[in-house]
């Protein structure tokens, strides 16, 4: 999984082994994945890609009614 992290782009979390490179690294290891995801949100980390939204607000194309 691709995490950024935009406010530190050389940001590097030795207690889990992530070193990000222009802001951008990669991580296979699912433990790390969820310890990522926990890090305090000043730090600027996010998962990036990953499956879509399950967004239902309506925002996306409307469905043709059936006929």
């Amino acid at each position: 999984m691709k995490f950024t992290s935009t406010r530190y782009p050389h940001l590097v979390v030795h207690d889990l082994g992530v070193v990000f490179r222009d802001g951008e690294a990669d991580v296979t290891d699912k433990a790390v994945i969820e310890a990522l995801k926990r890090l305090p949100s000043d730090l600027g980390v996010r998962a990036a890609g990953g499956r879509p939204s399950k967004d239902t607000s309506g925002d996306g194309p409307a469905a043709e009614p059936s006929a």
